[in-house]
């Protein structure tokens, strides 16, 4: 069984612990969930899940093997926690959700760090960087490109072709139409629908999605 910690004990901390569970019931003994590490949240603060264990500064002294998925929903704060993160026992698996449907599992290529929440479907020639977060029931049609540290809420739909950048959020049951390019660092807000281009970072908004001055 191998050691796997959370980083970040909030509410997609505690989701992402669900999902570890539910791996387990599905395949037992695939991961030790030993607790949550969080800059925010004192070490030895008890959760349903396990206790926090402390911060970054803990996990880079780890001297054993341990694994860790990174749960924060803000794209921004998930790139920088990579990137502060330099300890060479620590490996970032993908936690896959068994609910998950992969439809060509064979044209899928995807980094690691990923998490995919309940109810994900994933078609055809896709393609899935690193450190991503899919929350519950998102959809990526085919030959979708999804970079890393993306955070798509639940209910988001991306259509065939389309191409997301990097550290983009995108909110609850938002959407993207087919053949876009998505720039980094773009915000997406509940409910909106992508129907151009996006080639500047920014919130957008509405039907079709409009950038906020």
């Amino acid at each position: 069984m191998n050691r796997l910690a959370i980083y970040g004990a909030g509410g997609m901390g505690r989701e992402t612990a669900c999902v570890v569970s539910r791996i387990n019931k599905k395949a037992p003994d695939t991961w030790h969930l030993v607790g949550f590490f969080d800059d925010g949240i004192p070490a030895g603060t008890a959760t349903a899940f396990g206790p926090v264990l402390g911060g970054i500064d803990q996990i880079n002294a780890e001297r054993s093997p341990l694994a860790v998925a990174i749960a924060i929903g803000n794209p921004q704060i998930i790139s920088r926690i990579v990137q502060e993160i330099t300890n060479p026992n620590i490996s970032f698996p993908n936690i896959i959700d068994p609910t998950t449907d992969f439809m060509h599992p064979e044209s899928l290529k995807m980094g690691h760090g990923n998490i995919l929440c309940p109810g994900c479907r994933i078609s055809c020639n896709v393609e899935i960087g690193h450190f991503n977060i899919l929350n519950g029931d998102v959809s990526l049609r085919h030959d979708v490109t999804l970079g890393s540290c993306n955070s798509l809420m639940p209910g988001v739909k991306v259509s065939g072709g389309t191409t997301l950048g990097n550290r983009n959020f995108f909110g609850l049951a938002s959407s993207a139409t087919q053949y876009l390019t998505i720039a980094n660092d773009v915000r997406v807000g509940a409910g909106a629908i992508v129907m151009q281009n996006i080639t500047s970072a920014g919130l957008y908004t509405g039907i079709p999605a409009q950038k906020k001055k």
